[in-house]
């Protein structure tokens, strides 16, 4: 009888402390949006994708994955409002939407991490170069040099010196791409 009765308490012990497994928390939910595996599954498949060959088959598993990511950052939003993370899921929310889906949506994503009240301003600066992007692609040259001009209001950490080339090669390059096209409509 002892021995059913503590294999019984263990068994309902692992039930019900084994809930919690189960129950989601920001921390988790961003964990599985930067999931190790999903990481290490996109590195397998950008080593081997040829933009040449056009592997729309490859193109689609990322695309499935990152939609996947999708519901996940738009979960973690919903569910944990006040939680810090949001912010970082609204950012990766916009990129995805920008990168897969429609940029006039990303776009209006982008705003609202711009105005997000957070102290995170790597994001906020990207989100700034990619509204100008947006800007430069339809040809609103004014509007995009507004944007840099804002994304260089944010301060950027470096770990290594090439970050910092990158940083300032893209930046340059967008001015470049905007000065030259208010040169042409002149």
């Amino acid at each position: 009888m002892k021995i059913i009765l503590s294999a019984f308490v263990i068994l309902f012990s692992s039930i019900s402390f084994g809930q919690n497994d189960l129950l989601n928390t920001p921390e988790k939910l961003w964990a599985k949006v930067n999931s190790e595996s999903y990481n290490k599954l996109l590195d397998s498949l950008n080593t081997y994708y040829d933009e040449t060959r056009n592997d729309i088959k490859l193109h689609d598993s990322i695309k499935k994955e990152e939609l996947k990511s999708l519901a996940i950052c738009d979960q973690l939003i919903q569910e944990f409002p006040g939680s810090d993370l949001v912010f970082d899921a609204m950012y990766r929310k916009a990129l995805i939407t920008y990168e897969y889906l429609n940029i006039d949506i990303a776009q209006e994503f982008f705003f609202k991490v711009v105005n997000f009240n957070t102290t995170k301003t790597a994001y906020k600066r990207k989100a700034y170069r990619f509204l100008a992007s947006i800007e430069i692609d339809k040809s609103n040259y004014n509007q995009a040099i507004l944007y840099l001009d804002e994304s260089s209001k944010y301060k950027v950490t470096y770990f290594c010196g090439n970050e910092w080339d990158t940083d300032t090669r893209q930046l340059r390059n967008m001015y470049t791409i905007c000065f030259d096209g208010l040169c042409e409509k002149r």
